[in-house]
């Protein structure tokens, strides 16, 4: 008989495992169908709360466009009004009437949570991420980027950005540039004299006198 044969005494036996009770399954189990019945359902109904939320947002919209359109023809009324002779009203009038109507209007905007920002005087930093510059001002009046100009203001829904502003940009002028010193001028070469001097030791006449001859 060979070793093959022979049983191992480190093989584990039926003697070596324990019986362990099935856990209890709380109700009768729910068939595939079912189950897929009742995640069709709950998606269904996900599904309905948004569209839901979908039309009371458009609900809102909707009444806040046709406020706006209420007051931008108050608006039209009043500006009309403005453009009648100074007689006829007077001017700090205008302009509490102006103002009045512009409050109404940022205040509808705001309660539909559109928030309108002008960033006139602030710095390039603080507009980074909701300002376009469109032209640049370089003037000794800035010490920074600051924006000088608001073309068209920013537009926020829910604090975050939807419509860029529109700005100028001023900027600190450049440096002059230093000032060069000037090449000194070449110094012009001495005039030559035309006047003829006499060799040395030859004496000249008085004027209008002969010189006399000389031995050769």
């Amino acid at each position: 008989m060979s070793s093959s044969d022979e049983p191992d005494a480190a093989r584990p036996g039926w003697e070596n495992f324990a019986e362990r009770p099935v856990p209890e399954v709380h109700g009768a189990t729910t068939a595939p169908e079912a189950e897929l019945a009742g995640v069709l359902q709950r998606r269904h109904e996900e599904l309905a709360a948004a569209r839901g939320a979908s039309a009371s947002a458009a609900t809102r919209v909707h009444a806040t466009l046709f406020e706006l359109a209420m007051l931008i023809g108050t608006l039209e009324q009043q500006v009309n009004r403005a453009g009648e002779p100074r007689e006829a009203m007077d001017e700090k009038l205008r302009h509490r009437e102006l103002k009045n109507v512009k409050d109404r209007m940022l205040d509808v905007l705001r309660g539909a949570g559109v928030e309108v920002r002008d960033p006139k005087g602030l710095t390039a930093d603080e507009v980074l991420d909701w300002a376009d510059p469109v032209h640049w001002l370089q003037s000794p009046e800035f010490d920074a980027e600051v924006v000088a100009e608001t073309n068209e203001y920013a537009v926020f829904h829910d604090g975050a950005v939807v419509r860029f502003a529109q700005v100028v940009m001023g900027a600190p002028a450049p440096a002059p540039a230093p000032a060069l010193k000037p090449e000194p001028e070449p110094e012009a070469p001495p005039e030559p004299d035309l006047q003829v001097k006499p060799d040395p030791g030859t004496e000249m006449p008085p004027p209008g006198q002969t010189p006399a001859p000389t031995d050769t």
